[in-house]
């Protein structure tokens, strides 16, 4: 009997165990989920506050690949590109909304729509809209950027 009553709590314990284990894993992925959703935001904050130091924490040396569909070539865009584009003198406006998603240990993708837009000195601003899709590693407790790819939304007339 003394076997039983054994077994049975060892049966016990290990789906207590077990389900402790699957929600703390759950509750990791959403705090990572956050962390990326908090950082994309900000990146982009960044970028339209002209503050390097921001946008650089999100960057390793290599910085990251771009894909526009204006361009014919994948863009490698580092915090020297950033730099440049600071002093340029170009205004700058960009926001992310409709934010998703999808981390899984130290990788995550997120997906939403861009709004704004970076305007050459003396230009007219025209805002504009482009889904994105941009690619987050996480190394040494940072997410770090490493990949963008936008595609321009077409709006009806």
């Amino acid at each position: 009997m003394t076997t039983i009553i054994s077994r049975s709590f060892v049966n016990i314990l290990t789906t207590v165990l077990f389900t402790l284990s699957m929600s703390l894993a759950r509750a990791e992925n959403t705090s990572g989920e956050d962390a990326v959703k908090a950082a994309s935001v900000d990146f982009f904050s960044s970028v339209s506050q002209r503050n390097l130091t921001a946008v650089a924490s999100y960057l390793d040396t290599e910085g990251f690949t771009e894909f526009v569909a204006e361009s014919d070539k994948l863009l490698q865009l580092d915090a020297n590109a950033f730099a440049g584009l600071f002093k340029s003198g170009a205004q700058i406006d960009l926001r992310l909304v409709d934010v998703q998603i999808k981390a899984t240990g130290d990788a995550a993708i997120v997906t939403g729509t861009r709004v704004g837009a970076i305007t050459k000195p003396g230009a007219t601003v025209v805002e504009g809209k482009s889904l994105i899709t941009m690619v987050w590693f996480k190394k040494d407790n940072a997410w770090l950027l490493k990949h963008i790819h936008l595609s321009p939304m077409i709006t009806s007339k």
